[in-house]
């Protein structure tokens, strides 16, 4: 086995890294259900589909500095949030359709957070067809009419765009569907890019939260692990038998869509029960916590309440009681490097940690005999 100063430190770090990246993305996972975050992100692709995708004000010479339009951007979420078919009613009219409402789970999330392409162009279509097949008209001569005449008061882009795709379908219902499928695909790979991007920045905050509520100070744990063998060892200990359990909780969180790989939004099937349930979660949470105070007791970093009696004043104080934590700027640095590192989530940590145990466990090469 082989073994030395830094890989040992190193594999401490990222032991609590994973430890605490898992434990964060529960807490974002059980935020983004109560929210129906991917139902949003799923209508905020299809409101860009379906709608005209540039009707906010023009913020002139503002508009040139991602930092105002990251803020007036986030405005519009807030509205959204509250009015999601705002100024959209063909989009309203797309939830409505049997074929959609049908996929939502209840009152409470009736919008569904999976909409296989097939579905979706489904819907498209029976949507532009309308009422016509009662004058006798054929799939492909109801849809050509509705788009000419407009029927259904589509946004110009989005007018101009399925006008496209069905002349290049050469007016062909299944080949149009086909287009609109690959359309449909194509911004849902965007829109799994919004959520993962909306995932880091949720478990950025969260792992600030963690940071400072469980003292999860990066510069000192590395410190105690440079200087205390003890802990260095046991921590190693404490990090091999449990990189186990961490493995099944991992690929299933993965597995689940909790913890994102792939494309967060549509499935080959409509299946909505795709999560684990969070009676589970709730479990694999407490589990977690429980491992983290065990890492805690093992580093000896806590914080600690003392009643102070002088001049016969009874005070109670807290602080940091361990002596690699008496900086407080160090502390906020610590607890921010922290936060950094859990945003880049639990599957990151858990590779580097597989190829960190495994290269500990590959024998050292004997030089001597080498040279002789």
């Amino acid at each position: 086995m082989f073994s030395n100063l830094a890989i040992d430190v190193a594999l401490g770090l990222i032991f609590i890294y994973l430890l605490y990246s898992l434990l964060a993305s529960i807490v974002q996972e059980l935020i983004a259900r109560m929210f129906n975050s991917r139902a949003r992100i799923l209508t905020k692709g299809l409101r860009r589909m379906l709608e005209n995708a540039d009707h906010h004000t023009d913020l002139g010479f503002f508009g040139r500095f991602t930092f105002f339009n990251w803020f007036y951007e986030l405005g519009w979420s807030v509205v959204y949030f509250f009015a999601p078919f705002r100024k959209s009613p063909f989009l309203r009219k797309f939830y409505q359709s049997p074929s959609i409402r049908c996929l939502g789970e209840n009152s409470a999330a009736a919008k569904p957070a999976y909409i296989s392409p097939p579905i979706f162009s489904q819907t498209m279509v029976h949507l532009l067809r309308g009422n016509d097949q009662q004058h006798h008209l054929t799939d492909a001569a109801a849809i050509r009419e509705s788009l000419s005449e407009n029927r259904l008061h589509l946004a110009p882009d989005t007018l101009t765009h399925l006008r496209n795709l069905f002349e290049d379908a050469r007016h062909d219902v299944t080949k149009f569907r086909i287009n609109m499928e690959a359309w449909f695909n194509e911004t849902m790979a965007r829109a799994s890019g919004w959520y993962r991007k909306q995932t880091q920045t949720w478990l950025l905050v969260i792992g600030i939260g963690i940071a400072a509520l469980f003292n999860v100070d990066s510069i000192a744990i590395a410190r105690i692990l440079m200087k205390d063998k003890n802990v260095r060892e046991q921590m190693v200990q404490l990090a091999a038998s449990r990189t186990p359990a961490f493995t099944a909780i991992t690929d299933t969180l993965i597995r689940k869509n909790v913890l994102h790989k792939d494309s967060a939004f549509f499935r080959q099937d409509t299946s909505l029960r795709v999560f684990v349930n969070d009676t589970s979660l709730i479990g694999v949470y407490a589990m977690l916590r429980e491992d983290a105070g065990d890492a805690k007791n093992v580093l000896g970093i806590s914080r600690q309440c003392v009643t102070d009696t002088t001049g016969g004043t009874r005070t109670i104080r807290c602080g940091f009681t361990h002596p690699f934590q008496q900086n407080g700027w160090l502390i906020l640095a610590g607890w921010i490097m922290t936060a950094l590192a859990i945003s880049l989530g639990a599957p990151f940590w858990f590779d580097l940690l597989g190829k960190l145990v495994k290269f500990r466990s590959v024998p050292p090469t004997d030089t001597t005999s080498a040279t002789e």
